[in-house]
């Protein structure tokens, strides 16, 4: 009793949980519904008989009305139960019990209308087809049970291919969205990679001020608390907006401004409406962390780091440019570069571009991605 309870409230509560999706897929079948009859029909309707097209084109209106809420509040939950539970025989067997019952009822309901005042002219009881060339002529008259029986095998047929086309559907989406938290999973493995990276870097630059300038490594264990706390509420997410990104790196190179102080310079140019595009969570500053520990750190002479971020039609890009002395010729290009890349590709697949290239005693990371 309790289970049959259960199933009940879990059908009434399916019948009202619909996606956009669904809904225009209900709506196609409602017109393909109306339109396979209406096609159906126009070989026994004369052209003169234009009344009587549309006393048919009533009909069939009710018709797929009512074949659409059956498959939506008979068929559907049960399909949805079953599915996610898993199918099994006995399910199976339930489940055709009800179509062939939801077919009987719209049998039923078909042969109703056609009794209606109104919509007499449409009973199929007695058919003629007229050839025009002749007198002759084709008349066929069913009894009543045979053209229930008609009507329901009709139905149940139709409801089969619903049936088929609604699994098939549901199948596609479930596949859709295991891919997509697949995805997530893998775009979060990849940002916890760098953690230990990061930790790695940011506590060497406090060992080596510890030595130099005790004051100095005091602000930049400071500096450090206040990135933890940004980045353990970013690092939650596998993705994040620029604006929220370069508020990231802002705790970074102020970290860096107290050890290299004059050798860091900075040119930062984003336009506004690129803020709020999406990036893998720390891809930014995986970026500039490159740019600092291969690019301005190894060498005495000050260095430049540029970032520049634009739109340019359906698509925006962001390029990191750093100054490379002799000191830094040999620029690495591994596990933080290599984890950026690979998380841009699983979050925009082909759309993303991802280039690095020396030019002119620069190192240039470009990425071009979709505009969204």
């Amino acid at each position: 009793m309790t289970n049959t309870a259960s199933y009940w409230r879990q059908h009434w509560q399916l019948c009202w949980q619909t996606n956009r999706a669904y809904r225009i897929g209900q709506a196609v079948t409602f017109v393909l519904f109306v339109s396979f009859y209406v096609l159906y029909s126009l070989p026994f309707i004369q052209q003169e008989q234009n009344g009587l097209l549309v006393i048919f084109f009533i009909r069939y209106l009710l018709e797929a009305m009512f074949f659409v809420l059956g498959s939506h509040f008979l068929l559907r939950p049960p399909l949805r139960i079953y599915y996610y539970r898993g199918f099994s025989l006995g399910a199976g067997a339930m489940f055709f019990c009800v179509l062939v019952v939801t077919a009987l009822l719209l049998a039923l309901v078909s042969v109703y209308i056609s009794f209606l005042p109104a919509l007499s002219p449409t009973d199929m009881q007695q058919i003629a087809i007229i050839n025009k060339d002749s007198a002759e002529g084709l008349q066929m008259h069913f009894s009543l049970t045979t053209l229930l029986v008609m009507m329901w095998s009709m139905h149940v047929g139709l409801y089969m291919l619903w049936s088929s086309f609604y699994i098939g559907w549901q199948m596609r989406q479930s596949r859709k969205a295991l891919q997509q938290e697949m995805q997530q999973a893998r775009l979060q493995q990849l940002t916890n990679q760098l953690n230990p990276h990061f930790l790695f870097n940011a506590f060497n630059s406090i060992r080596a001020l510890i030595f130099e300038d005790q004051h100095k490594a005091a602000d930049t264990v400071t500096q450090l608390a206040e990135l933890f706390r940004v980045h353990l509420q970013a690092h939650l997410r596998p993705t994040a907006t620029l604006q929220e990104e370069w508020l990231l790196c802002q705790h970074y190179l102020k970290i860096e401004q107290v050890r290299l102080e004059q050798r860091l310079q900075l040119e930062l140019t984003i336009a506004p409406e690129v803020t709020q595009q999406l990036l893998p969570t720390l891809c930014l500053l995986t970026l500039l962390e490159n740019a600092v520990k291969h690019g301005i750190s190894p060498n005495t002479a000050p260095g430049k780091i540029t970032i520049q971020a634009s739109r340019f039609g359906a698509r925006w890009q962001l390029n990191i440019t750093n100054s490379v002395g002799a000191a830094s010729n040999n620029q690495c290009t591994g596990t933080g570069l290599a984890n950026c890349r690979k998380r841009l590709q699983l979050m925009f697949g082909e759309q993303a571009s991802f280039v690095t290239r020396h030019d002119h005693n620069q190192f240039i990371v470009a990425l071009e991605l979709p505009y969204v």
